[in-house]
């Protein structure tokens, strides 16, 4: 059984699944970060409604990005208190491939770009086929980006408005898929049975870029 957060964007997502199957999920795709306020309070109402106890996990995975650095530092912080708490492993999934897994399902043979939202015209960037991936995790300048994506594709994200009009008309954006802890749960399963987990004092936010901290006016 394993727990799955998502906290790369201003969605808050926990997700419960067994042997690779879903069985519950509590989120919210708010308009406000409030990942602080809810994340542990959607763990404990997704065991309360599951009727389990933390002590029945035997993994969990999380976002590690790329996204918000305060939403990612929140989700990985939680995740690692438990693991420890639980001696149980962890396993670190791309917030971006997490999405691109959910966007296979209703467009399997499309090209798939999950474009998330960092600053001015840059966006976190992967590009992935149904088996291969194109572009790994990259902070991306629109304005300078000049590789073009094999047709046809389909753009996800947040930021999927805003790569389409550098892109050009000719791209579909499919505002129906949200980043949530849904999509770590095929990718989660995977990894237990390789048995592919992150050493917990090893595994950090992939930023993809240095954080920017503007200077508080006086």
């Amino acid at each position: 059984m394993i727990l799955h957060l998502e906290t790369s964007t201003l969605t808050c997502s926990v997700a419960l699944s067994n042997q690779g199957n879903l069985i519950g999920k509590v989120e919210t795709h708010s308009e406000q970060y409030v990942h602080g306020e809810k994340l542990t309070l959607f763990i404990q109402e997704l065991f309360d409604i599951q009727k389990i106890s933390a002590r029945q996990l035997t993994a969990i995975s999380v976002s590690k990005g790329p996204g918000s650095y305060t939403g990612l530092r929140i989700g990985m912080a939680t995740a690692k208190g438990l693991a420890l708490g639980l001696n149980i492993p962890m396993i670190g999934i791309s917030s971006l491939q997490s999405i691109i897994t959910l966007g296979k399902k209703l467009h399997p043979q499309k090209i798939l770009l999950a474009a998330f939202e960092a600053r001015k015209n840059e966006v976190f960037m992967r590009v992935e086929s149904q088996d291969e991936t194109l572009l790994e995790d990259e902070a991306i300048d629109l304005e300078s980006f000049s590789w073009k994506a094999p047709l046809p594709a389909v753009i996800l994200g947040n930021a999927q408005h805003q790569v389409r009009e550098f892109l050009g008309e000719e791209f579909v954006c499919d505002a129906s898929i949200l980043p949530t802890a849904t999509g770590q749960v095929a990718l989660a399963w995977q990894r237990w049975n390789q048995g592919s987990f992150d050493p917990i004092d090893r595994l950090v936010p992939n930023y993809t870029k240095p954080c920017f901290i503007a200077a508080k006016k006086s």
